[in-house]
């Protein structure tokens, strides 16, 4: 496995964005898929970009795992499993590289062992369109967008130390779009959410948290101006279908 690039660069001008962020297969929201093909099909995005976290790897994590849940090997092969579904309903995909989706990666490190020992993300998932980044840059009619996993989560903080709008991912309880304005230009910063089942052990630290997750996606349409499609839960927890 090489190094990443640190940063991808791409020209969105014209062109329509979706941002998914933290799907954690294989403890996604059973959703998930449905409520991305409907998306695919209603709002036909051009660009896909993925911010991170698109494995969970509980089972090879620095902490406890719980013991309920899958052994390493078969959250891995559930994992693949999920990720092939989303191959299927976008083959190319930009990542952003990020900390659960580079578990492996640091676990190796933390051992002395040579990343050359891994095999690269691309043929371990079969997904040959996909390429995972440290950064990525947009270019769109409102200007530069950095888009990475996640750095802080304080209010326009990212975008103020890039000096240009930004999204992130990883802050599962934040959804939002936070505008910034000066004399001389405005900027956004984005949070996207997830796309988590919250339910999961996995997830059983945040079960006393008061902020709970929030599940959707981020957008950018063709002229680069930013919003959020949320997806709208009913009382049992599943997606209503609604766009």
């Amino acid at each position: 496995m090489e190094e990443l690039p640190y940063r991808k660069h791409l020209v969105g001008l014209d062109q329509s964005v979706l941002i998914i962020s933290d799907l954690h297969k294989p403890y996604s929201h059973p959703d998930a898929i449905p409520f991305l093909k409907a998306i695919k099909e209603n709002y036909k995005p051009e660009i896909i970009i993925n911010v991170g976290d698109e494995l969970d790897k509980h089972a090879v994590s620095f902490h406890n795992s719980e013991t309920s849940l899958f052994n390493a090997d078969k959250e891995l092969e559930r994992a693949i499993e999920g990720i092939q579904e989303l191959r299927d309903l976008f083959p190319k995909m930009f990542l952003c590289e990020s900390n659960h989706g580079s578990m492996v990666y640091r676990r190796l490190k933390a051992e002395g062992i040579p990343i050359r020992n891994l095999k690269p993300l691309h043929e371990l998932y079969d997904t040959p369109s996909w390429s995972w980044h440290h950064e990525i840059m947009i270019e769109t009619h409102l200007g530069k967008v950095v888009i990475v996993h996640g750095k802080t989560s304080s209010k326009n903080k990212l975008a103020s130390e890039f000096g240009c709008s930004a999204i992130q991912g990883h802050f599962h309880s934040l959804f939002e779009i936070t505008w910034h304005q000066s004399v001389h230009s405005s900027r956004f910063n984005m949070i996207v959410g997830c796309l988590i089942d919250s339910d999961s052990m996995a997830f059983a630290y945040g079960k006393n948290f008061t902020k709970r997750p929030i599940l959707g996606v981020g957008w950018l349409n063709e002229l680069g101006e930013p919003s959020l499609i949320r997806m709208q839960l009913d009382s049992n927890g599943r997606w209503n279908g609604k766009l």
